[in-house]
């Protein structure tokens, strides 16, 4: 997984739940003092007021430098969606060529020259824009906190004078309305407040998605083709339905002008609700005498649109809820209390379950141009596979699962759904990884510690040969394979993307010491049980999924164990 993948938003949910988890402690901690004529709040609000002014110091000092950590990132993010969107849209080009499409040219080099020169800025205001907006936020977090502690400080005297009965009952009123909301710190135009973590997700998810299409604009610029098709699926948002399989002329990221058909423009869909925050629908090229342009409704398809936007609607306001009462239940110190809100939090967890699997089925059988072109590459590369134990597992596995598009840039197995949840930056190799540990959650291989010793053995060999480097295994790696190396816009030297794989592994198997440039930097990730050696299995099976001569030959040097062990699994087990 790349810089593309980091969950920004998880990362702020932490932040939130320790500012809120520390705020109850010192509540907790310093209670108020009871003498025969009841509870002493005049001494308690004193007390902790002087912890209010200790809290503020500590999470800004603390914070501060997280803050900054985070936002680092958000240059590399949107560097990696852009990248990604120009190679996909490359091979979608060349594939429509393949086919007879003979509306392609390339322009002068200078011409490309300065399209891209032109991105580049358009990519440096994108970057700087949200990471201004998420300093903002992420002032307004703090900020919020400390209110929220003020204002509990002073309402839990109200409560107790109201009839609370206990210390605990009296700050568990005076904390409610914070808890069930979270510290909503961000306000929208609409009047909407929203959490950082739920604000920072939308907003990287946007600018993410805004750099991906940049990227794909930028190829078609190349190539002089600015007419894209808005993908028809089955359940489009309200705003953008309007829009949803007709033929647009691409002015925002393409380059296109009103003269380069008959199609309505891209900025105008935009001006009219297209690509709206946490849109998720999405377009691509539109090959005259190739692509086929369906923009109708049936009755039947409207009233489907329309019941799973409710059920959508629907869906969300019980998660909502969940999270509310499981923050209640968590962070109340009233004991009675607790158990109420644990009650309500199982509540919403089931109030969805009982006809899931038919949402899922109808939703996971609508059709999907693109992921229809990327799972029949996938088949093309199985088909093509000299190794027969890649071909044999890969084919079973993807007969056992599903191929769901969702609005995030990376793709993951979900063993619950037996579904392969596609990314909007994947390709066929991202799929062959989640097929790979499908395999490993069917067939035991992590949980039976299977690549243990071999990955342990290969680690050890590794600190061996990085002797001689300065005992530093990535500089080691640059002098063996210097020209499997490449220096990004931002200036940062990373290994090519047909290794990811072997980055992926070594990150890992580091706790993150290591970064050739991919990686899962989801705070935490390496230290759950496993991961490590599920990380290792699925990005060797990508290898060999890939074939690439140069990855394969890498990974054997470096981790000849670890791939030796992961080709005998294939041979001697049935997938």
């Amino acid at each position: 997984m790349s810089l593309a993948d980091y969950d920004i938003g998880a990362a702020f949910q932490a932040i939130e739940d320790e500012l809120i988890a520390s705020m109850i402690r010192n509540m907790d901690r310093h209670r108020a003092w009871e003498d025969d004529e009841g509870i002493q709040w005049s001494m308690w609000q004193a007390e902790q007021l002087k912890a209010l002014e200790k809290y503020k110091l500590a999470t800004q000092k603390k914070y501060s430098q997280q803050f900054k950590n985070i936002n680092g990132q958000i240059g590399e993010v949107l560097y990696k969606a852009r990248r990604d969107g120009n190679m996909q849209q490359e091979i979608q080009i060349l594939n429509a060529i393949k086919n007879g499409f003979t509306g392609a040219s390339k322009v002068t080099q200078g011409t490309a020259a300065e399209f891209f020169r032109l991105n580049d800025r358009k990519l440096e205001a994108l970057t700087e824009a949200t990471t201004n907006d998420m300093e903002r936020a992420e002032t307004a977090i703090l900020r919020k906190a400390n209110d929220e502690y003020r204002k509990a400080i002073y309402n839990a005297q109200v409560y107790a004078n109201t009839g609370a009965g206990t210390y605990e009952k009296a700050v568990d009123m005076a904390t409610k309305d914070m808890l069930s909301r979270g510290l909503a710190c961000v306000e929208y135009a609409n009047g909407a407040r929203h959490t950082l973590a739920d604000y920072a997700d939308m907003a990287i998810r946007t600018a993410s998605k805004r750099a991906y299409l940049q990227g794909e604009g930028e190829k078609r610029q190349e190539w002089g083709i600015t007419t894209v098709i808005m993908v028809k699926r089955g359940n489009p948002c309200p705003k953008c339905l309007p829009f949803v399989g007709k033929v647009l002329i691409d002015d925002v990221w393409s380059g296109g002008k009103k003269s380069d058909g008959p199609y309505p423009l891209m900025s105008k869909a935009i001006a009219a609700g297209l690509y709206h925050p946490r849109c998720k629908d999405s377009h691509t090229t539109y090959f005259s005498g190739i692509s086929t342009a369906d923009d109708s409704w049936s009755k039947e398809e409207l009233e489907a649109v329309g019941q799973a936007n409710k059920q959508g609607v629907e869906r969300q306001y019980a998660e909502r809820q969940a999270e509310k009462y499981e923050r209640l239940a968590k962070y109340s110190l009233d004991e009675d209390n607790k158990k109420q809100y644990k009650l309500k939090k199982r509540e919403w967890d089931r109030k969805y379950e009982g006809d899931m699997f038919e949402r899922i089925k109808s939703i996971f059988t609508k059709s999907d141009p693109e992921l229809i072109s990327i799972k029949e590459s996938l088949e093309e590369g199985i088909q093509g596979n000299p190794n027969e134990g890649v071909k044999s597992a890969l084919s079973k596995s993807l007969s056992r699962v599903g191929l769901k598009r969702w609005d995030k840039p990376n793709s993951r197995y979900d063993e619950v759904k037996k579904m392969v949840m596609v990314g909007y930056s994947a390709d066929a190799s991202t799929i062959a990884h989640e097929l790979f540990h499908e395999m490993d959650e069917k067939l035991r291989i992590s949980e039976g510690r299977k690549l243990l010793d071999a990955l342990e053995h290969d680690s050890e060999l590794l600190r061996k040969r990085a002797v001689p480097y300065g005992n530093d295994i990535k500089n080691m790696i640059q002098s063996l394979y210097p020209d499997e190396f490449e220096i990004t816009e931002l200036g940062n030297k990373v290994i090519k993307e047909e290794h990811r794989g072997l980055s992926d592994i070594l990150h890992g198997l580091s706790y993150g010491e290591i970064d050739m440039g991919y990686g899962h930097r989801k705070p935490g990730y390496w230290d759950k049980p496993l991961n490590v050696e599920r990380e290792a299995w699925a990005q060797i099976g990508r290898g060999l999924y890939q074939y690439n001569q140069k990855d394969l030959e890498m990974l054997k040097d470096l981790l000849p164990d670890t791939y030796e062990k992961v080709l005998n699994i294939l041979k001697e087990v049935d997938m």
